[in-house]
């Protein structure tokens, strides 16, 4: 499978040579690097040309004229990969150097699915340990919600907040179609970025996969754009992912029509729990599994009633 890397940057001199080096120093070469700047005025574009110059490997560095911002920067530097696998990164990071090689195989073995997200450790500004937490446990994402989120209930993982960190992403490049970045989000407008709705939309597909192994270091620093160091001190409580939610509504606003559906009715089955104190449950069980589509565990019955 051809691959591709799709990098946004924007004044990375810190940190941008060392995580080109750290991709096109891994166990299996990648095919093609393609970088979007967006209006560097450090020396960012600067030592790509360099390292261009003598890597030996494709590396398409794009100028915006004018700054597009995370989102739409990431949407096209997206659209103009041409890799059968796509994997996202960071400006900031580190990749382990087998991370292309696991990902392939991973795909290779999943063929059903077209997105993963992998886990990750925390470094800081000097490549030591920031936290002993991954970042799968960082964002709730435990072996709890994992047996869940195996079970079926993808969509249920995300209603709340982001799990799948853009930086550690990868996927087909069929799934490229059914993107639905929303090129205006932005960290203060709260809308979902780039990552989050890639993971939306491969959820409403029941498409999105995981790798628990740590592919990549990701860097905990002040000049982050935005980042995980608030929920790195204040982890999410919420890894049981199949008691009644109440979705967010701007987050529900980008999934499919059918997982709408199935967001509203998680709030008429919180609904009823305490309006029947937990009685009538077997239609209540019947209507959930007609919905969702889901074989029932049991598990289940124990985790949503106890």
């Amino acid at each position: 499978m051809r691959t591709s890397v799709a990098i946004c940057t924007y004044n990375g001199e810190k940190y941008i040579e060392s995580q080109l080096l750290s991709i096109l120093n891994q166990t299996v070469k990648v095919d093609e690097i393609v970088i979007s700047d967006d209006g560097s005025s450090d020396k960012t574009l600067d030592i790509i040309s360099a390292l261009k110059e003598k890597s030996g490997t494709d590396i398409k560095c794009m100028k915006n004229t004018q700054p597009l911002g995370v989102c739409a920067n990431f949407d096209k530097c997206i659209k103009a990969c041409t890799g059968d696998i796509i994997f996202l990164s960071d400006q900031d990071d580190l990749w382990m150097e087998d991370k292309v090689e696991t990902t392939l195989n991973w795909f290779k073995a999943n063929p059903q699915k077209e997105v993963a997200f992998s886990n990750a450790i925390f470094i800081d500004e000097n490549n030591a340990r920031y936290t002993d937490r991954t970042l799968l446990e960082t964002v709730g994402f435990s072996p709890k919600a994992m047996k869940h989120f195996d079970w079926g209930f993808q969509i249920e993982a995300l209603l709340l907040h982001n799990r799948c960190t853009g930086a550690a992403m990868a996927f087909r490049s069929s799934f490229v179609p059914f993107l639905n970045i929303d090129k205006t989000a932005t960290t203060k407008n709260e809308l979902p970025l780039h990552d989050f709705t890639i993971a939306l939309s491969a959820a409403s597909r029941q498409v999105l996969g995981y790798i628990k192994q740590p592919l990549i270091k990701y860097r905990v620093h002040a000049s982050q754009e935005c980042g995980l160091g608030e929920w790195i001190k204040n982890p999410p409580q919420d890894d049981n992912l199949i008691r009644p939610l109440i979705p967010v509504d701007r987050f529900v606003n980008y999934v499919t029509p059918e997982c709408k559906e199935r967001a509203t009715f998680g709030v008429k089955r919180l609904e009823y729990i305490k309006s029947h104190r937990k009685i009538k449950v077997l239609s209540h069980i019947f209507n959930y599994f007609r919905i969702y589509g889901i074989i029932a565990h049991r598990p289940f019955f124990y985790d949503l009633f106890k």
